[in-house]
């Protein structure tokens, strides 16, 4: 079992509670198995249900978090926290530090963190399991986009296991477990 996973989500106060519900839900699972957490290091929104609870649980957690936004006060003071001097190496922290990724809901960071993941992926620097937690089915469009780059032959097919999709925080783990290596992924980098 892995001992690191690195989380993507939503700082958004203003998201239904299904999806705060399952940020919540991640953390108490990653509590039980003692699993180290990284994510962006806010304090609101599912980044904020995801910490509080690990917090509450006593369990590892670590925001990687830019300078800027700590300066604004986004930051939550209940974690540890790793201060970055801006988004890029932060990006990098989240990518490089965990054995998996996991993408909750979220806006242009969360589909930007994703998908620079999924690239990383397919260009063979990175080579951990990316999970889509796809609640409600807030990533359809986005795997519908994806399904329509492969039909077009922008991507490959083989290009479709980079990543993994579930429904709900209780598959997260085993989807992990599940995953395929990709041994060679540099040779999915071509079409």
């Amino acid at each position: 079992m892995i001992k690191s996973i690195t989380v993507f989500c939503a700082s958004s106060t203003q998201t239904p509670e299904i999806y705060r519900q399952q940020a919540r839900r991640l953390g108490d699972l990653l509590a039980d198995a003692d699993i180290q957490c990284y994510y962006g290091g806010g304090r609101v929104g599912l980044m904020g249900d995801l910490a509080q609870t690990m917090v509450r649980r006593k369990a590892k957690i670590t925001g990687i978090i830019p300078e800027f936004m700590v300066k604004e006060g986004w930051d939550n003071a209940d974690v540890e926290e790793l201060v970055v001097p801006d988004m890029y190496r932060r990006k990098d922290l989240l990518l490089n530090k965990a054995e998996a990724i996991v993408a909750l809901a979220g806006g242009c960071g969360t589909l930007d963190e994703l998908m620079e993941a999924i690239t990383a992926k397919q260009l063979g620097l990175i080579h951990v399991p990316i999970v889509i937690l796809n609640v409600n089915g807030y990533f359809d469009s986005l795997l519908s986009m994806l399904n329509r780059a492969v039909e077009e032959h922008f991507m490959r097919p083989e290009h479709k296991s980079l990543w993994s999709v579930v429904n709900t925080a209780d598959e997260v783990l085993q989807a992990i477990e599940d995953s395929s290596v990709l041994p060679n992924a540099r040779g999915l980098a071509a079409i």
